[in-house]
């Protein structure tokens, strides 16, 4: 249940972790990009970078590549450009689906 309940966070800030060996046990997923939301909290989400797909800044910074990352896409987050889950309590919505 750990595993699987570490690799459902869209960032990877949750991560869990093989004792013997030390090493990350992390889903295997497909190089893909999505858009996460939140019925339940009424709010748009992050992007959800998935597979180890380089993510480079505007300023040409290159963040290190990772299985799962969740960049901010409501420009609310503390954490930028990473997603912090602000979005969440602002309620923020993307508008794509005209709400």
């Amino acid at each position: 249940m750990v595993r699987r309940e570490a690799g459902d966070c869209p960032g990877g800030r949750l991560v869990a972790w093989d004792r013997a060996t030390g090493q990350a046990l992390e889903p295997a997923l497909e190089r893909s990009i999505g858009l996460v939301e939140d019925p339940a909290q009424a709010a748009s989400g992050p992007l959800w970078v998935r597979g180890g797909i380089p993510v480079t800044g505007a300023d040409g910074h290159a963040y290190e590549v990772r299985n799962r990352m969740a960049p901010c896409r409501c420009g609310l987050s503390s954490n930028k450009p990473i997603c912090d889950g602000t979005h969440a309590s602002a309620h923020w919505k993307d508008g794509l689906d005209g709400g």
